[in-house]
């Protein structure tokens, strides 16, 4: 397997510079034509994804690597809050 043969130099298997990913996307998507579309579009969809799947939102930082669950938050709430409200009446009546 390619990742077991990777030098263990570093914390990461593949280590990377986050604008060198985002710059790359763009000039792959400016060559192929593709406008409005950027690399954290897709991440968002994948944390999308995820949150549907049902991996809870420190799951979710740990795959996309957001630092911030702040910034998940506002995605999840974005996409979920009929969820929210479910959940926190599922608490209340719990509670009761």
């Amino acid at each position: 397997m390619i990742v077991q043969r990777q030098p263990k130099t570093e914390e990461l298997i593949f280590p990377y510079n986050s604008r060198s990913i985002s710059a790359g996307f763009q000039r792959i998507s400016n060559t192929q034509g593709i406008e409005d579309l950027r690399y954290y579009d897709l991440r968002r969809e994948g944390a999308s994804r995820l949150f549907e799947a049902g991996f809870s939102i420190e799951w979710v930082a740990q795959v996309t690597g957001h630092r911030s669950l702040n910034v998940l938050w506002q995605v999840y709430t974005e996409l979920y809050p009929n969820s929210l409200h479910a959940k926190f009446d599922y608490l209340q009546a719990a509670k009761d």
